[in-house]
């Protein structure tokens, strides 16, 4: 068993090389929480970024206008699936996504036959930007840019790792691939063409092929333009306008819409109805991201590193420890046992062989719960149990149900000691889940970054008398003193 989860580890190659190609070291096991943001392809210095934002919203602007020709027919043309071969999306273990179905495709032509009916002909801003259809109340969320935008530059995508892949990797790590990637206009279908792309086996010998992605392109979280920070910088965006008649008119029609001490709900109810009455304010919303544009490449670079440096590179790090130090990938089957001793193992390796240090940059504190859930969850590669992360049984996600055929499961749950709602949380949160999945085990995992934290761990395990239960598992993750000082 080894801890080949990074693309440069499958293949064998130096990670050097794909930083200086540009391309991120994608995850094999997971997807990272990670999209092209196509705002990044406008502001780039590159012609070629340029041309394909022009080719995104030129492809969206052409679907419109077979919209309006069109309304009843065509809803094809405004599906797309997920292109889950670059890893990148929210699926905490593998990379299957949704994709674009038939209900985006009704809630896009309604949005162009609508309110976005002026997309593509905009005279405020110096271009078109297929995010303003994610601004206010359409149905189409931020899935829609990633998913779009991967699709639309397909073939760049191809061509960007063939090249890596032919410059860099052995004729064997290589196939063949025949991908539907290239629209033609004048049949209004989409048309393969063949790859050489780099592949691996997803199991039963099943081959599919890898996508890299450019760096530079890639966001977190939220693109550049996107609905929370528009909510946020309303007044902002009202207040600047040059427009002093606009400007007033915008401001009084959205003050009378907000009642004496609005909450947050009502300051956005007040928002998107005056955006119904101004639709103008969002042209003007992203006429300034352009004029902010230089600010984009540098939000987004923070972000990336950020997850290199606080996921992927920890992640690496406490694999390979486990490989060398541990049966981690041997235990039998058992649901309940494995997940425990998984659990113990990684207390193990934080609290005695210097493990906590995956958590810390610069002295302080980085894993959040997510952090810790999905390197526990990636850890599961080499086992045969069933791993499924936030199942959703009725009520609400639970962190992982660890299964070992339809009788033997066990939920699993993550916290931080930080926690204010601990106590409640494990008084009836994994009783909840185990519940709802029909679970016959359970077990809590609590990391803590403060003696403090540890100490108020005991006094709670102590008032719910669960003091020296196995399956409440208390991590310490404390920075530790070096022998040599002690």
């Amino acid at each position: 068993m080894n801890s080949q989860l990074l693309f440069a580890d499958y293949f064998g190659i130096d990670q050097a090389l794909l930083d200086r190609y540009g391309a991120l070291n994608i995850c094999l096991e997971a997807d990272l929480p990670l999209f092209i943001d196509p705002f990044l392809l406008f502001a780039s210095d590159k012609s070629e970024y340029q041309a394909l934002h022009d080719q995104i919203v030129g492809h969206l602007i052409k679907l419109k206008k077979h919209a309006a020709i069109h309304p009843g027919s065509g809803l094809h043309l405004f599906q797309f699936p997920e292109v889950r071969q670059n890893w990148l999306g929210v699926c905490k273990w593998g990379n299957n996504g949704r994709g674009l179905g038939q209900k985006f495709a009704k809630n896009l032509l309604k949005a162009f036959n609508g309110f976005y009916s002026n997309f593509g002909d905009e005279s405020v801003t110096s271009s078109s930007h297929i995010e303003k259809l994610t601004l206010v109340g359409s149905g189409i969320g931020r899935d829609f840019i990633s998913d779009f935008t991967t699709n639309l530059m397909l073939e760049f995508l191809l061509n960007y790792t063939q090249d890596f892949a032919i410059s860099y990797l052995d004729a064997k790590q290589r196939k063949i691939f025949s991908v539907r990637c290239a629209f033609d206009d004048d049949l209004m279908v989409w048309k393969p063409k063949h790859f050489e792309l780099p592949y691996f086996y997803k199991g039963d010998r099943e081959e599919d092929f890898i996508l890299l992605t450019p760096i530079d392109i890639l966001t977190k979280d939220d693109a550049f333009i996107c609905h929370g920070d528009f909510t946020s910088n309303f007044r902002q965006i009202t207040n600047a306008l040059e427009n002093a008649s606009l400007r007033d008119a915008i401001n009084l029609y959205f003050q009378k819409r907000l009642p004496t001490s609005p909450k947050k709900e009502d300051i956005e109810r007040a928002i998107d109805s005056t955006v119904q009455q101004y639709p103008e304010i969002l042209d003007y919303y992203i006429r300034n991201k352009e004029n902010n544009r230089d600010k984009a490449g540098v939000l987004s670079s923070e972000k990336v590193n950020k997850l290199r440096t606080e996921l992927l590179a920890p992640l690496v790090e406490f694999c390979v420890h486990l490989v060398s130090n541990s049966k981690f990938y041997s235990v039998p089957p058992n649901s309940y046992q494995e997940a425990l001793e998984r659990a113990y193992y990684l207390k193990e390796v934080i609290e005695d062989n210097d493990g906590y240090r995956i958590f810390y940059k610069n002295g302080k504190p980085i894993a959040s719960e997510d952090t810790i859930q999905r390197i526990f969850r990636l850890t599961w590669f080499a086992s045969p149990m069933d791993v499924n992360a936030e199942v959703n049984n009725g009520r609400g996600p639970a962190d992982y149900k660890v299964s070992y055929g339809s009788r033997d499961s066990t939920i699993v749950e993550f916290k931080l000691g930080s926690s204010t709602s601990l106590k409640k949380n494990l008084l009836n949160q994994t009783k909840i889940y185990k519940k709802a999945s029909k679970s016959i085990s359970d077990i809590k995992v609590i990391l803590c970054y403060t003696k403090d934290e540890i100490a108020k761990i005991g006094r709670i395990l102590k008032s719910i008398q669960q003091e020296g239960a196995e399956n409440i598992i208390v991590i310490d993750a404390t920075q530790k003193v070096s022998a040599s000082k002690v």
